[in-house]
């Protein structure tokens, strides 16, 4: 029996340890991840989307065909299709090429083209991933998810730091599994009224075990897809292919070894989307044309999830007869269960299997694992209020609370401010760091007002500002509630709604007398 009590200790300080040490960037991850939930819904808030059916629907190969015949061949390797800002049609042209900073990359050409006239709107030449994310109207959508996915940490090291902490919410979901002696009792348990140790531990322990099996979920495929990438394709490539990252990839996914360099033109594009859309009973978002002008070209088509699918599906069709060859999968060349697992993977941790109904339920168990972050490090200082360290780093803890979403804030606010004449793609970034920096400046002057009283203040802005997003999308060219209306806008509103709401819950919360959002 002593044992036993020795090794609960041990796990319970297990338990403590790992989420205080890393405390902050829990916080931030998860609080990003709930917010996240919804990128898509925000990306087209942001952008002003209408519900009417986007450039992709209509023909496109006209357009291609023209801008093919104005590209090198050289530049044709790699061919992507996609929906560009405004409704315009995406078309990019590019090739491998070798950085020395930065390894292989991409460079080619894109065009934004208007589908109903084919006028080019805009013509760049550049580097993949800089065009891609270049696109002002996907800036706020692009700074939230890489802000989740990488902390804006460069390079691969993003991708350790939130793999790290996918392992450490893994150990400590574990952790807490066992040090919780009546686990099935805590689902119903009732919060003693107060603002005592015992009420955190309710509120904490409450929070805790109706998310435990999404925190387990979640942190785990958070780590792998943080891992997959950054840690076990290089590992793959040192051991087994001498260091070459592209020939590992494509052993692992398949690629064909068979190559027919003979020019060849490409089938007409209109005939192979509307074969695919009928296939995969569901919208194309993107095509992607691989060895393009060529006898073994390969067009490669992605679909939004089907009614009823838990996942998009990807299929290929052979580039000069427009034949179809196949799905493909995400590992190997045909269906298995590790390759459906892995692609039920990025589904299952952002919750897009099931539309807005899986998502409103992953956002509301990340806000539960959000306050249980919150909760159990008030109880850690609780517990130690006696220590002067602990009543420092409960201080600090609790302003972080606050500093982060008020800087995300920032960011939305830094958006919508620049985007009719700015650069939103660079003052997105710039204003999450002005409004960083403010927040710590306001927070350092009200460093000696009790805590109480700084959340109630830090709230009260957030809530503020928060509500007041909807009337600056407005005025800042978005649509109004009758163009969303009339346009079956349902993602402008639905964001509205949700801003209005957290904003509300937010002020509710610091005029309540029990309402704690950070430590106390």
């Amino acid at each position: 029996m002593a044992l036993i009590a020795e090794q609960t200790k041990r796990l319970i300080n297990l338990h403590g340890w790992l989420a205080v040490s890393l405390s902050i960037l829990l916080y931030t991850v998860m609080l990003t991840g709930t917010v996240v939930v919804f990128s898509h819904e925000i990306g087209h808030w942001a952008e002003g989307k209408t519900g009417e059916a986007g450039p992709l629907s209509k023909p496109l190969n006209r357009h291609f065909q023209r801008l093919a015949a104005q590209v090198p061949v050289e530049l044709q390797e790699d061919i992507i299709v996609g929906e560009g800002p405004n409704g315009t049609l995406r078309f990019f042209f590019g090739s491998s090429q070798v950085r020395i900073e930065a390894g292989r990359s991409i460079f080619g050409r894109q065009f934004l083209v208007d589908p109903a006239s084919g006028r080019v709107v805009k013509a760049q030449a550049g580097l993949l991933e800089d065009l891609g994310t270049g696109i002002a109207d996907r800036a706020l959508e692009d700074f939230l998810v890489d802000l989740h996915v990488r902390l804006h940490v460069p390079g691969r090291w993003g991708l350790y730091i939130t793999g790290t902490l996918g392992v450490v919410m893994l150990i400590s979901a574990i952790t807490g599994v066992l040090i919780h002696r009546n686990i099935f009792r805590d689902f119903f348990v009732t919060e003693r009224p107060g603002d005592r140790v015992v009420s955190i531990r309710d509120r904490h322990n409450l929070a805790g075990v109706w998310s435990l099996p999404f925190a387990i979920l979640l942190s785990f495929t958070g780590a792998f897809l943080s891992f997959a990438v950054s840690l076990g394709l290089p590992i793959l490539a040192m051991v087994a292919f001498g260091g070459d990252q592209e020939a590992a990839l494509e052993a692992v996914i398949g690629v064909p070894v068979i190559e027919e360099p003979q020019p060849a033109n490409l089938a007409n594009l209109d005939p192979i989307v509307a074969e695919a859309e009928k296939i995969a009973k569901a919208p194309i978002t993107v095509i992607n044309i691989h060895r393009g002008g060529r006898a073994d070209a390969i067009v490669e088509t992605f679909h939004a999830q089907a009614p009823g699918a838990l996942r998009g599906t990807s299929l290929e069709f052979k580039g000069p007869s427009g034949a179809f060859l196949g799905h493909t999968h995400l590992v190997g060349t045909q269906a298995s269960v590790g390759s459906t697992l892995a692609e039920l993977t990025a589904p299952l941790h952002f919750g897009d299997f099931a539309g807005k109904t899986s998502r409103l339920v992953w956002a509301a168990l990340g806000a539960a694992m959000t306050f249980t972050i919150v909760s159990g490090m008030q109880l850690w200082v609780r517990r130690r209020h006696d220590d002067p360290f602990w009543n420092f780093a409960g201080r600090v803890f609790s302003i972080s609370t606050w500093v982060v979403p008020l800087a995300m804030l920032g960011a939305v606010y830094g958006y919508f401010l620049t985007k009719l004449g700015g650069n939103p793609s660079l003052w997105t970034a710039r204003a999450f760091l002005l409004a960083l920096c403010a927040s710590l400046l306001v927070a350092a002057w009200w460093w000696v007002a009790p805590v109480k009283e700084q959340n109630k203040r830090f709230g009260r802005i957030l809530a503020v500002g928060v509500l007041l997003l909807p009337i600056l999308r407005t005025q800042t060219g978005g649509l109004s509630i009758g163009e969303a209306l009339a346009t079956c806008s349902l993602d402008v509103l639905f964001i509205d709604a949700l801003c209005v709401l957290v904003g509300a819950a937010v002020w509710a919360a610091i005029r309540s007398k029990t309402g704690q959002v950070s430590v106390a």
